[in-house]
């Protein structure tokens, strides 16, 4: 709780979504920029499969599968005597290195010269392709953004008014837009109310 990794590559499995950016562990699960942003691009899946769905996380960014396992096996021939625990790779934060390799099951006072290849397949599939489970969404007023809404083709673009109900107009999160985290949602949210209420000025 409280690590913070940067940067990491998000994606769901079996699609093209992913993100890339810090990550933050926090008592619940992930946060930072690195999830929000998956989120947003995964919002539909996401609702679509009750909020559940496999996750995995390289933790080395966008580094290739090869260039960690050279990295890897660099290490462990420049440090052979040194202890696997001791040693964490990638500037990945001493506490997360633990947990991954306690996660794979590997004696953290081993000397990096004893660790097999099949113990490093493990280290490197554990880097580039954690595997975790998104269980649910947060709690009621946790969420930063919704997306779906009243669908832009049923309203003029110009003036934000209803194509069926003349004189109604619409903004905000009413409206079937949303974006990454970083403020966009909420310049979104302004601009359009400017847009509806000066249009609906001009109406009465």
């Amino acid at each position: 709780m409280g690590t913070v990794v940067d940067p990491v590559v998000t994606s769901i499995p079996g699609t093209k979504m992913k993100a890339m950016g810090p990550l933050l562990i926090t008592h619940w699960g992930t946060s930072g920029p690195a999830t929000l942003k998956l989120s947003s691009y995964a919002a539909r899946f996401l609702a679509e499969n009750d909020y559940r769905s496999p996750l995995a996380i390289s933790w080395t960014g966008d580094r290739s599968r090869q260039d960690v396992e050279q990295e890897l096996a660099d290490l462990a021939l420049i440090n052979p005597r040194k202890q696997v625990g001791t040693l964490h790779p990638f500037g990945l934060p001493a506490r997360l290195w633990l947990y991954l390799i306690d996660k794979i099951g590997v004696d953290v006072t081993k000397p990096w010269s004893e660790i097999g290849k099949k113990t490093m397949n493990k280290l490197v599939e554990t880097l580039v392709n954690d595997q975790y489970t998104i269980g649910g969404k947060g709690s009621f007023r946790d969420e930063f953004v919704t997306c779906g809404g009243v669908s832009l083709s049923n309203i003029d673009q110009n003036t934000l008014e209803s194509k069926v109900c003349k004189g109604l107009f619409f903004a905000g999160e009413v409206l079937d837009i949303d974006a990454i985290t970083g403020g966009f949602n909420l310049q979104a949210a302004w601009t359009t109310g400017y847009i509806a209420g000066e249009k609906a000025a001009m109406e009465c």
